[in-house]
């Protein structure tokens, strides 16, 4: 028996609580969407507030900046992590791990899945429709956009990658997170922009922006500029643990 969902265990930047009661979240987004670096900080805030949490790396597609390279990160906060096989040596078999498959009985608060953003990486999840079938009501499937990255750019990019995506992963995405930026160089206006472009892929798929993401001051800064308080409810603020250190030298 699992025990109760417990709800709404994430902070916005105005230290009200957003509400979260899904066991099982997964993240799915292209090269540069930030996908991983939101994987690290849902784990990390889950754990932070007591949850028993486990973090599957299921991103076949891209060996660099992934969650499986922050490993003693995790390990530090008590977050188990399950890793491809192979990842973090030199040999490039996408290969899932089996342990994967258990996640889906045993007991954890919240289970997350970054997951690669194209056909690929979508089709590498595919492959636990039916486990995902059996707890379909507790899984929320959000897809993290960077309008500053290539086949992001406009809504009929992100609209046909939204579809691919569907396709190949047999998962129906239920939101949408905004992470655009540029690194250390991001704005608010980036992310002013990356609504303006969503509100238009929310309108042709009938799909909200359940999350806006960004460093703590960006997002207090977007408060100010939108002069929009109801913004601020889908904030979801994170600190930076991927950034590679030779590109501060």
């Amino acid at each position: 028996m699992r025990r109760p969902l417990e709800h709404n265990i994430f902070l916005s930047s105005k230290k009200e609580e957003i509400s979260i009661s899904k066991h099982f979240i997964v993240l799915i987004g292209n090269y540069g969407s930030g996908k991983t670096e939101l994987s690290l900080n849902f784990a990390l805030k889950a754990a932070g507030e007591g949850k028993r949490c486990v973090l599957a790396d299921l991103d076949i597609v891209n060996p660099y900046f992934r969650s499986s390279e922050q490993n003693a990160l995790l390990e530090s906060h008590s977050i188990r992590l399950i890793s491809p096989p192979y990842a973090r040596t030199n040999v490039d078999v996408p290969v899932l791990s089996a342990e994967v498959n258990r996640v889906f009985v045993e007991d954890y608060d919240l289970v997350i899945f970054d997951v690669g953003g194209d056909s690929v990486g979508a089709t590498a999840l595919g492959q636990y429709y039916h486990q995902f079938e059996t707890v379909r009501s507790e899984v929320e499937a959000l897809y993290v956009v960077n309008t500053r990255r290539p086949l992001a750019g406009t809504a009929e990019d992100i609209v046909l990658m939204f579809d691919q995506i569907q396709l190949c992963s047999r998962m129906p995405i239920t939101g949408f997170i905004n992470n655009s930026n540029l690194a250390g160089e991001t704005t608010a206006e980036q992310l002013i922009e990356g609504e303006e472009v969503l509100r238009e892929v929310t309108a042709r798929t009938g799909v909200p922006v359940r999350y806006i993401s960004g460093k703590q001051h960006i997002l207090l800064d977007l408060e100010v500029k939108t002069h929009n308080m109801h913004l601020s409810e889908k904030f979801f603020p994170i600190d930076i643990y991927t950034r590679p250190q030779w590109l501060d030298l």
